[in-house]
């Protein structure tokens, strides 16, 4: 799981570096969470990359939830 972990670390700082556009931060987050699923990283790791990336469940809740269940959960 370190290698990938790592690779999802590269990635997001290159990325940083050269002005990654929001929209490819959020396509990141998804896979990020995606390899969660499959079990290649933990919830743990998926935090750490997510404040690295500073993009995430914490910052886009209300996209999140588009995402996964089509609607916000207004409640908040």
């Amino acid at each position: 799981m370190d290698r990938i972990f790592d690779n999802f670390e590269y990635t997001i700082k290159l990325g940083l570096e050269n002005n990654m556009p929001l929209e490819s931060k959020l396509i990141l987050v998804g896979q990020m969470h995606y390899a969660m699923e499959r079990g290649d990283l933990t919830i743990k790791e998926v935090d750490k990359l997510e404040d690295l990336l500073g993009v995430g469940v914490k910052t886009h809740k209300r996209e999140m939830e588009f995402a996964v269940f089509g609607y916000p959960d207004d409640e908040d």
